[in-house]
């Protein structure tokens, strides 16, 4: 008999599976809804750019599946989803919390909004319940920019962690990743590890964010200010149209407020609010750790930013650290932040935390499709500067909410 025509029995009578004679074999999953996928172990990189070791934890984990694969519609990405749903989990929380999925066919906020909805379980913090202080547009039914002024983000933070109402995982998503040079690439780093860094420097401002907490104060206009990463205005923050209403919703959350006062008690417009927020934890327990892994919960770093662009609420111009006037002061930080006993937070320490995270920060440098899905807990990121011409770095976000945004044990009011 020739050898082709053993090849061939072999085959028909399935002692060799088809795939034997791929060009490049991988395993094959056949999912419930009858698709060939393949294999989650195939689609694990351990080469990735981005990626680093912690210790024995390398960090982000990397999915990407083999060029072979037939990974060619939203369909199979559904589907992959689905069907390694409990690996994609395991794979989040033994990576640090960061999870990146690169090559897969995601090309669109359509194609994006599909893929995060096969997550299920996962409820939508939409733009429009969200407390983000970021100027957004809402583009599918779960999708939304990640931030319309160009001066957001750029410091390491949990999502909106400075409010009543966070979301448990953010994902995003690269439809066009900046030009060469251009920079936009987007920083991770562990909150656990930045928290046990702290702790080993600074113990005495550990031990009062976690005793005292911390209480955020916004200064916002009534309408919004794209030059600004925190420019959103306070009827879009708190989704109501009259001061009325707005004053009804901070009175059921615990927030204090004042119209016409600016940072330092500057006089402003009547129209333009000045509000401070319940007291709210700084350090939280990661879920799902039995009381293990402390992350530094908050948006005390970020701070060094945000107050600085609401030193000039009601002017044109957001955050750039190349310039002077951009430099954070004490008398800055009191203005937006306080630990919860009223005592000022440290500005130095601040800094010191900031040079903390990006000596063990981790750099997403985006390819288009990429998506990174991340615990909010777990991991704080940031935005790297970008400074490309408009339009030619276009990333997406959508947020899981949390349904037990507490703090110190008690339910807090979001409306």
């Amino acid at each position: 008999i020739s050898a082709t025509a053993l090849l061939l029995t072999n085959l028909f009578t399935g002692a060799y599976p088809l795939y034997f004679f791929l060009p490049y074999h991988y395993d094959i999953t056949t999912s419930k809804m009858g698709l060939n996928l393949p294999s989650f172990e195939s689609c694990i990189v351990t080469n990735a750019p981005e990626q680093r070791l912690f210790g024995d934890v390398q960090v982000p984990c990397v999915l990407s599946p083999p060029a072979t694969s037939g990974m060619t519609t939203t369909e199979h990405v559904s589907q992959f989803v689905k069907e390694y749903r409990s690996k994609i989990d395991q794979a989040l929380e033994e990576h640090g919390g960061a999870v990146l999925f690169r090559g897969f066919p995601l090309g669109s906020p359509e194609d994006f909004n599909t893929f995060v909805q096969a997550f299920d379980g996962w409820k939508d913090l939409s733009y429009d319940r969200s407390m983000s202080f970021a100027v957004r547009k809402r583009l599918t039914d779960r999708i939304c920019t990640t931030n319309e002024g160009k001066s957001g983000g750029l410091v390491f933070h949990h999502e909106q962690a400075q409010t009543p109402l966070w979301p448990s995982h953010v994902f995003f998503c690269c439809l066009l990743p900046a030009l060469p040079g251009d920079g936009g690439g987007t920083g991770l780093v562990s909150s656990a590890l930045v928290y046990e860094k702290l702790l080993e420097k600074h113990p005495e401002f550990c031990q009062k964010c976690e005793t005292h907490g911390v209480r955020y104060t916004v200064y916002a206009g009534p309408e919004q200010d794209t030059s600004k990463g925190a420019g959103r205005s306070w009827r879009s923050f708190f989704h109501v149209n009259t001061k009325e209403e707005c004053e009804r919703k901070m009175e059921a959350g615990g927030w204090t407020w004042a119209w016409g006062v600016g940072p330092g008690g500057a006089e402003l417009d009547a129209d333009f609010l000045k509000c401070t927020t319940p007291k709210l934890e700084a350090v939280k327990v990661a879920p799902g750790f039995a009381g293990t892994k402390k992350c530094f919960f908050n948006q005390l770093i970020a701070t060094t930013a945000n107050a600085v662009e609401f030193s000039n609420v009601g002017k044109t111009g957001g955050y750039d650290p190349s310039k002077s006037e951009c430099v954070p002061t004490q008398e800055g930080i009191d203005q937006c932040v306080r630990f919860g006993n009223g005592d000022p937070v440290p500005l130095e320490v601040l800094l010191d935390a900031k040079q903390i995270c990006e000596e063990n920060a981790v750099d997403v440098m985006w390819q288009k499709g990429d998506v990174a899905l991340v615990s909010n807990y777990l991991m704080m990121h940031a935005r790297r500067p970008w400074n490309g011409p408009e339009g030619t770095r276009k990333l997406l976000a959508s947020l899981v909410e949390e349904e037990n945004c507490t703090s110190f044990g008690e339910k807090l009011v979001a409306l």
